[in-house]
């Protein structure tokens, strides 16, 4: 009988791991307390009989106040746990959903462990009827321990595996709620088997873990009609090295906020990306070429924002950036497999 895939786990909070006291109540939880690690596992069917689990300590949190500091501290604790542990195949991290796409996209510019990891979470607490926690957990423990996956970043849920440069949350309650809209999913569950048609060809770590230190702050700047610079002005005055446009769609911001943004960034030295409140590419043209504005290519507001940060951590110029939004955005497009 051949060994049990050894899996580390870093249970890092969410819906997953939550607790109402009415088993029917999907929308209102969290005074009833979460789940340990343990519990979690315990909860969630014969895991521990599928699987050798090494849980990775860290110090959970609700998704609204992760960030780039803790999802350091988890690559951290994982390269801690690999060295000593190095049968690990690979890891899993539950994640709240409200910030999990953020969180894996960001883990994927700085992931350089050479195995796996599978960010999961839940749309229902896990005492609910009907709970999707364990399956999703099941399903990122499959993926975890496919060797197929390499040392790449990826979201399983709802027995869909995506590429964090692509995934999005699309729905507030529904399980379903997150989707690949422009490159489509790099693979299907199957029950315990992992469909795996396509591989994400996007470049590697962008910048180690280790390598990270503090973060240049980048703002977004929310677009809407009769916006001003008050908003502009305060992110200036905060320190911001860069303004993220989340703008009318094809990513423009008003007039008025537009000669803002273009003053600072030629007089001050910002760097301004124009991203888009719609999905899809964001294309370069005369109008925010005009203001000094570098395009998204098909990255969302929040993780143009997150690039940006780690562009200017690793002192790149305009010109270098704006390549690195193409070719991190475009270039690297999943394979499809024959």
């Amino acid at each position: 009988m051949s060994a049990l895939p050894h899996i580390g786990l870093i249970v890092a909070g969410g819906t997953i791991t939550a607790l109402a006291e009415d088993p029917f109540e999907i929308n209102d939880y969290g005074d009833a307390g979460s789940l340990s690690p343990d519990a979690l596992l315990e909860r969630s069917g014969q895991l521990r009989g599928r699987f050798d689990v090494t849980n990775v300590p860290v110090d959970p949190a609700p998704s609204f106040d992760m960030g780039a500091e803790r999802w350091a501290a988890i690559c951290a604790a994982c390269a801690a746990t690999l060295k000593e542990a190095p049968s690990i195949s690979g890891f899993v991290l539950t994640h709240g959903t409200g910030a999990l796409a953020e969180a894996a996209f960001f883990l994927s510019l700085c992931w350089d462990l050479d195995v796996p990891l599978v960010v999961t979470g839940a749309q229902r607490p896990a005492s609910a009827q009907g709970a999707d926690g364990p399956m999703n957990l099941f399903h990122a423990l499959t993926a975890a321990a496919d060797p197929r996956l390499g040392g790449s970043v990826a979201v399983a849920f709802e027995g869909v595996l995506h590429d964090p440069r692509d995934v999005t949350k699309l729905d507030n309650s529904a399980l379903d709620t997150f989707h690949s809209p422009r490159f489509g999913p790099l693979g299907r569950f199957a029950g315990s088997e992992l469909d795996l048609f396509a591989r994400s060809a996007a470049p590697g770590p962008l910048l180690p873990w280790h390598r990270l230190g503090a973060l240049p702050r980048v703002d977004i700047l929310h677009c809407h009609s009769d916006g001003d610079a008050t908003a502009i002005e305060a992110f200036i005055a905060a320190g911001a090295r860069g303004i993220v446009i989340a703008g009318f769609a094809p990513g423009y911001a008003t007039s008025r906020q537009a000669k803002a943004l273009e003053t600072w960034a030629r007089e001050g030295d910002g760097i301004v990306i124009a991203a888009s409140q719609a999905f899809g590419r964001v294309p370069g043209n005369s109008r925010n070429r005009g203001h000094g504005f570098l395009p998204a290519a098909g990255f969302s507001p929040a993780k143009a924002r997150i690039l940006l940060q780690y562009a200017l951590a690793s002192q790149r110029s305009p010109a270098q950036i704006a390549e690195l939004f193409d070719r991190r955005g475009e270039a690297g497009r999943p394979t499809w497999r024959s």
